[in-house]
């Protein structure tokens, strides 16, 4: 973190203010990464900060090409929800890597809503979609070949759901061809103040 600062010192004193904020938001990012590598859950405010700077930095990379949104329901207090961390981020990486890539202008709405008992996390891209094969195909979550780096994102993201939180929890998705995707993560609405 010293040597991100001293880079991003020597960038903002040449008057480089992109470049020095670009190392501001990849130095918040690898903080976050390295402190939740070994915890079991974070707080969804938390996780929606880290989906802000990760969006932050691929917007200094594609500038007008994408726009995002984070819009959080008002029923919803994110600081008082509980999280398993890094698990929203490689569903918006997806999102931005299949979007952007037969797209020349993506929009990435990421909306996290309750329920009674489920927190529901939908992230949308309007890139080219999938077929209707495709679609069942990705949803059937089966684990992808050891040769392919196709499927392996969602797969480990829907795995590591069902693992900690059971299976009838986990990630789905709608797609149509050349309208774009939907990803819902679903996972159970843990409010760290009633557990107090």
């Amino acid at each position: 973190y010293n040597t991100l600062e001293t880079i991003r010192m020597k960038a903002f004193s040449q008057g480089n203010r992109d470049v020095a904020n670009a190392i501001k938001l990849l130095g918040k990012s690898m903080r976050y990464v390295l402190s939740n590598t070994k915890t079991a859950a974070t707080t969804l405010d938390k996780e929606l900060d880290y989906i802000d700077t990760y969006l932050a930095i691929q917007k200094i990379r594609f500038g007008s090409r994408i726009d995002y949104s984070i819009r959080v329901s008002p029923k919803l207090e994110p600081e008082h929800y509980r999280i398993l961390p890094l698990l929203i981020q490689p569903v918006v990486e997806n999102a931005l890597y299949h979007g952007i890539k037969y797209k020349r202008a993506l929009m990435l709405p990421l909306d996290p809503s309750p329920d009674m008992v489920r927190l529901i996390i939908k992230v949308f891209d309007n890139g080219c979609g999938m077929s209707p094969e495709l679609e069942t195909k990705v949803n059937e979550m089966a684990p992808p070949a050891r040769d392919s780096s196709h499927g392996v994102g969602l797969y480990n993201i829907h795995s590591r759901i069902h693992l900690f939180y059971g299976s009838e929890y986990g990630i789905h998705l709608k797609s149509r061809l050349n309208v774009g995707t939907l990803v819902t993560i679903i996972i159970p609405l843990e409010n760290i103040r009633e557990e107090e």
